[in-house]
């Protein structure tokens, strides 16, 4: 019996130094990284290097073995179908014998890689210019005088003299906007909310956002393309007419793409609609266009010459024309909303204008 209880001592202490000779082995092994991604089922990507998915269940780790240095993880998944989440970390240290866990939180968006290599064949660097209307010089009576919807900050009327210019027949389309992002010009793709895109116009995009494009479109076109001023806007839209619309007192049916005139719970192509007296479309509805100036709460000291009201870089900026999301009151011509220069949303865009040579 003692001789067995010796027997089975060594045999223990032969395994206990084994299992410690394995160890110091391990210690010279490439360390393990382990990766958690939220949300789950992400691509996992190192030093460039497709190496797998995470995981879908929340807290599961994608684990991997790398050599010891500093690496870059990255992990990215499909948001939409021109949208891609993604988180990265340039430096990651990982040390032989070693185990990490590394969380990556996908925040940040960017445009799907496919996708843009599908406008890149598209449009090859090229810019997509709009047709542009020439408007002749005039002056008008701007703002709303004595209609049952009138708000105060599009009070008091007064005269503007407009010089000629030009302006886009219609709203920017997405494949304008595109042509930017295929080029590396526009880091923002902006969402078609499964609408379409092409001749659609481009929405989700906000005033910061729309600099940008200008200044790709003017380097691209040694042309001098801008936003409107809010006088130019309201000018281009009366086009000549006293009335609430274009078209006279009343929105009636067909006219535009607005909520409660027959219009499409959605955005509609450029140019499904009628245009008005100076060949301009979608004025009235479809999307809410930005414009130039900042926002005052009404037009005491206003600019007459049609020039811009500039105040502080962080002010709010003004939108015009309704969308297809508002009511009649929200496309009259003298109709003016603000928001934050950040702002996007599906029911706003914009058109261009540029100044005679």
């Amino acid at each position: 019996m003692r001789r067995k209880m010796c027997i089975r001592g060594l045999v223990l202490i032969l395994s206990l130094f084994g299992m410690l000779g394995a160890s110091a082995a391990q210690a010279g092994d490439p360390g393990v990284l382990r990766i958690v991604t939220e949300p789950g089922d992400a691509q996992i990507f190192i030093d460039g290097k497709r190496k797998g998915n995470s995981p879908s269940e929340a807290g599961q780790s994608f684990a991997i073995k790398l050599d010891e240095g500093r690496h870059v993880v990255e992990a990215v998944k499909p948001d939409g179908s021109t949208q891609e989440l993604y988180a990265k970390r340039d430096d990651v240290f990982v040390a032989d014998g070693t185990m990490q866990t590394l969380t990556l939180k996908l925040t940040d968006k960017r445009p799907n890689a496919a996708f843009v290599a599908t406008l890149h064949a598209k449009f090859g660097g090229r810019a997509v210019e709009p047709a542009l209307v020439l408007l002749p010089a005039g002056t008008f009576r701007m703002g709303c005088d004595g209609g049952k919807d009138c708000e105060d900050h599009e009070k008091p009327v007064h005269t503007v003299t407009i010089k000629a210019f030009e302006m886009a027949k219609t709203e920017l389309t997405f494949d304008e906007w595109d042509a930017c992002v295929a080029d590396s010009g526009c880091p923002h793709l902006p969402e078609d909310n499964g609408w379409g895109r092409g001749n659609r116009p481009v929405i989700n995009v906000s005033w910061d956002d729309v600099q940008t494009y200008l200044v790709w479109l003017n380097r691209k076109t040694g042309k001098t393309y801008r936003l409107p001023t809010e006088s130019e806007w309201e000018y281009a839209a009366r086009a000549g007419t006293a009335t609430p619309y274009s078209w006279g007192n009343d929105i009636g049916k067909g006219n535009a793409n607005c909520d409660g005139c027959g219009g499409n719970k959605q955005t509609a192509p450029v140019g499904s609609f009628r245009p008005n007296p100076f060949g301009l479309s979608d004025m009235h509805g479809n999307v809410w266009e930005w414009v130039q100036d900042c926002y005052q709460n009404n037009y005491a000291g206003a600019p007459g010459d049609g020039s811009a009201f500039e105040g502080k870089n962080s002010c709010f900026r003004v939108i015009r024309g309704g969308s297809w999301n508002d009511g009649p009151r929200y496309h009259r011509s003298a109709n003016r909303s603000y928001v934050t220069p950040v702002f996007r949303n599906r029911d706003l865009g914009f058109r261009l204008a540029r100044t005679l040579p």
